[in-house]
């Protein structure tokens, strides 16, 4: 019969730390259960939490050595002792390790509570340590509660569980808590660099930064990693073997992969992708790799106040430097853009069914993503802009448009096609006019409906524009272009009043005196309550103090639309329509018994207050109450209409 082996201990458990100083990572636990044992203060029960293999386990037992060495309780236990040297071997009498996942139901919780009566066959304490505590049953708990708050003075427990939150409140109240954290990525690649020195194992410094970052602050799966890493590839271990042998993409390849979506170069990076996936790589693994990878490309670009290289002060020198140099390749925001779209395919990729293809297609979208422009750029560009447009003077609009606006923008159509019959008369001369630069920019933005009532004529004539007057006087002409001068500059200033006048309100001027004239009732509060600002624009514009006057619908200035030119106007003996009379000012409740509840009030038509009553509808106050009190009325009389015409309906039926 052949003699079995000699038994290999891994290095998770050969070189397991047998004192506090050797458990890294883990200092603010350790430091406190040293002045513990240091002073005396030590509780009977512990409870220890963390991921795996952060050293839960591994501090209980030395905690247990502390708690029964012969020298203690100690917090530097001598290692040499019977005590010390079963509990390293893990059989000990007096410190019993119950797995909670095999022994959890109530009655392994009784057959503890049975055994607390005995005192220790040799040691100080009894000591139970229950590794994954949070698998024992509700039962089991509840059976312990009285144990865990009062036990005998020679008992202690340690319960070790990386899920603290499946635990009842009532066990957690009972016991003394530490919490393990993740082991930071610099503790782990030195104590991987000593172990593999121990081991007299040659391992490249980027081979180590990759079992770091693959153990995710784990020291044991870290162990794990270089222990199947010395038996694949013997005394020297490279970075590619490495990473060939984890299923991971190396650093070399991350590197290549993010300067290709730099150079707007999708193949390559999706190339790069199947290449990796074909040699059986962890997909997930590989999208984490490239979010930590843009992350620390936005790090190394913030300025040098920031203290960038303080910041990736774990990441080797060789890596920072080639960092810096893809990152003055992008902007910081297309790397911020850059991290979200990583960030998203990341979170895809744990739950698609098809990662690869899902991954292929962020490399994809990645790669030809356009640069966006700052807002803050864009406005001071279109301030720019409209500074430039406004230094050139008010009457040279023509060549403003022409040199101001890009060739897309010149090569617009000068008109757009018209529908109907308009289309066959594009001959007439007001079609071939040069349109502004604030006519372009209206086409060029979205079009609005306006209201329209009323038949189209399809054989009314068509009326030319007629020649301007002298230098700030052009005639009266139709759809809207009444004193265009005037309306570019109102635009300039105060847009949304130009985009009502334009609908609104047609305009002509005597010498200092300019008179509007409202298309309709709606629009005659809103331009007599800024009759004041376009007077001042008007005499900014003019270069002398213009006047403004408010007509009624078809008084004082009679639109264009309305009448023919003047010359068949007299030759036909056309009589102008007289001015009409203001609407009489009546209480709200009489003009909605009327049916007028539109009608506009007396303050919007411009005439003498003599009577008390209009003074006082007049003010704005009762105006407004006015008229929020008609659209009362109006809403009450339309539901009664409505009511009315179901009720007739539903007779008929």
């Amino acid at each position: 019969m052949a003699a079995p082996s000699s038994s290999h201990l891994v290095l998770a458990r050969k070189w397991r730390p047998e004192r506090f100083n050797d458990l890294v990572g883990q200092e603010h636990v350790t430091r406190t259960l040293e002045q513990a044992l240091k002073t005396g203060r030590i509780a009977h029960a512990f409870l220890f939490t963390g991921i795996r293999g952060v050293g839960k386990t591994t501090a209980a037992r030395i905690l247990a050595r502390c708690l029964d060495c012969v020298e203690g309780p100690t917090a530097e236990p001598c290692g040499n002792c019977a005590a010390c040297q079963e509990i390293r071997a893990g059989s000990a009498l007096d410190v019993v390790e119950i797995d909670g996942a095999t022994y959890r139901k109530i009655d392994d919780a009784r057959a503890i509570i049975e055994n607390l009566g005995y005192r220790p066959a040799r040691d100080r304490f009894k000591i139970y340590i229950i590794d994954e505590a949070h698998q024992l049953t509700d039962q089991a708990f509840n059976a312990l509660l009285k144990t865990l708050e009062e036990p005998p003075a020679h008992v202690k427990f340690i319960l070790a569980t990386t899920e603290p939150q499946k635990m009842p409140e009532t066990i957690l109240s009972r016991l003394q808590r530490y919490d393990f954290r993740r082991i930071p990525f610099a503790v782990i690649r030195t104590r991987l660099h000593e172990l593999a020195v121990r081991e007299g194992v040659e391992i490249d410094a980027s081979a180590v930064a990759l079992l770091a970052r693959e153990a995710s602050g784990s020291m044991r799966d870290a162990e794990r990693m270089l222990e199947t890493a010395i038996a694949s590839l013997g005394g020297h271990i490279d970075e590619s073997e490495l990473a060939a042998i984890l299923g991971v993409a190396s650093r070399s390849r991350i590197f290549d992969m993010l300067g290709a979506i730099l150079d707007k170069d999708p193949a390559t990076a999706l190339r790069a992708v199947r290449e990796l996936n074909q040699r059986g790589a962890n997909l997930e693994s590989l999208g984490r790799d490239l979010l930590e990878m843009v992350r620390n490309l936005a790090v190394a670009k913030l300025p040098a106040a920031n203290s960038p290289k303080a910041l990736l002060a774990d990441i080797p020198d060789q890596e920072a430097t080639e960092l810096e140099r893809l990152a003055n390749r992008a902007s910081a925001r297309d790397l911020m853009r850059l991290f979200h779209l990583m960030a998203d395919a990341q979170e895809q990729l744990a739950r698609s069914s098809y990662p690869d293809l899902m991954l292929e297609m962020t490399m994809i979208r990645m790669a030809t993503l356009a640069p966006v422009l700052d807002a803050d750029e864009l406005m001071r560009a279109i301030a720019g802009a409209q500074a430039e447009g406004r230094s050139s003077g008010g009457d040279d609009s023509g060549s403003r448009s022409s040199s101001a606006l890009s060739p897309e923008v010149q090569s617009v159509p000068t008109r757009k096609m018209r529908s109907g019959q308009e289309a066959a008369s594009e001959s007439s001369p007001s079609m071939g006019e040069v349109p502004s630069s604030n006519q372009l920019e209206t086409e060029s933005a979205p079009m609005r409906r306006i209201r329209f009532e009323g038949d189209v004529k399809a054989d009314a004539p068509r009326r030319s524009a007629a020649p301007t007057t002298g230098t700030h006087e052009p005639a009266l002409v139709t759809g809207g272009g009444e004193l265009p001068e005037l309306r570019d500059f109102i635009r300039s200033r105060r847009a949304a009043l130009a985009g009502f006048m334009e609908q609104g309100a047609s305009l002509k001027i005597d010498g200092d005196l300019l008179t509007i004239t409202p298309r309709s009732d709606i629009y005659v509060r809103y331009l007599a309550d800024n009759r004041n600002v376009i007077s001042d624009l008007a005499s900014e514009l003019y270069g002398r103090r213009i006047r403004i006057e408010m007509a009624a619908n078809g008084a004082s200035a009679t639109p264009v639309s309305e009448t023919q030119d003047s010359g068949a106007s007299a030759a036909e003996g056309a009589v102008q329509p007289a001015p009409l009379a203001a609407p009489e000012v009546k209480p709200p409740l009489e003009r909605a018994a009327k049916g007028d509840a539109f009608a506009p009030p007396a303050a919007a038509v411009v005439q003498p207050q003599s009577d008390p009553r209009q003074k006082l509808y007049a003010d704005p106050v009762v105006r407004r109450l006015f008229d929020e009190f008609d659209a009362r009325l109006v809403e009450l009389k339309t539901s009664a209409m409505q009511r009315d015409s179901r009720a007739v309906s539903g007779g008929k039926k």
